[in-house]
C-alpha cells in the first residue's frame, strides 16, 4: 500500500482472506493467471490497490514453476519470462542456454512469436535441470524419455490456483470456467 499523493492507502485499507470463491489475483508473480487461496490481503477502499502477505514465497514460486513445466499446454510468453527470471538469467544468458538469439527470447516473451515445439521442450528441460527443484527434476527425469517422445501440446493453460497449507504451497491448473 502506498501514498498516491491524493490519499495514503494505509489509512483506507480493508483486510480480507483469500478463499476459493474470492481468491487473491497474484499479479506480482508476472503471470496473468495465478490466484492464491488462504492468504491474507489488503484492499484500499479508495483506489482498489491490493497487497498480500505471502508466506513461503520461495516455495510458492517453485510450485508455480513446477506446474508450468509439467503442463501439457504450450508455454506462453509470460511463462517463459517467469521461468527465465526464476533461473536468475538475463535474456542474453537464457538465449545462449537455449541456443537462440536474445531477440528470439524477446519475441517469445512478448508473445510475438511462440517457440517451436522443440524449443518449448528445451526450455522446460533446461528449467528442470537449472532450477534446483529436486522434486521436479526427479519427476521429470523419471518420465523424460516418454515425455519427450509423446509430448502433445494441448490447450493454453487457463489459470493457476495455488493454495497455502501449513507453510507449503500446492499449485494446480484450473479450467477457465473455475478460474474466477
Amino acid at each position: 500500500m502506498v501514498d498516491h499523493g491524493t490519499h495514503d492507502c494505509r489509512n483506507s485499507v480493508e483486510e480480507a482472506k483469500a478463499t476459493l470463491r474470492n481468491p487473491y489475483h497474484f499479479v506480482e508473480s508476472g503471470l496473468p493467471n495465478v490466484y492464491l487461496v488462504g492468504v491474507k490481503y489488503r484492499v484500499c477502499r479508495v483506489c482498489g490497490a491490493q497487497s498480500a502477505d505471502i508466506p513461503a514465497i520461495k516455495n510458492l514460486l517453485m510450485a508455480l514453476g513446477r506446474i508450468i513445466v509439467e503442463s501439457q499446454a504450450p508455454l506462453t510468453g509470460a511463462e517463459i519470462r517467469f521461468l527465465r527470471k526464476r533461473l536468475g538469467k538475463k535474456s542474453s544468458e537464457f538465449a545462449r542456454i537455449i541456443g537462440v538469439t536474445t531477440e528470439q527470447v524477446s519475441r517469445w516473451e512478448n508473445g510475438h512469436n511462440p517457440p517451436e515445439r522443440s524449443a518449448d521442450k528445451l526450455i522446460r528441460i533446461s528449467y528442470c535441470h537449472l532450477a534446483g527443484d529436486r522434486k521436479l527434476r526427479v519427476e521429470v527425469d523419471r518420465k523424460i524419455e516418454k515425455w519427450l517422445s509423446e509430448w502433445s501440446l494441448g490447450e493454453s493453460l487457463t489459470s493457476i490456483r495455488a493454495r497455502l497449507s501449513h507453510q507449503n504451497w500446492q499449485a494446480q491448473a484450473v479450467p477457465s470456467t473455475l478460474a474466477n
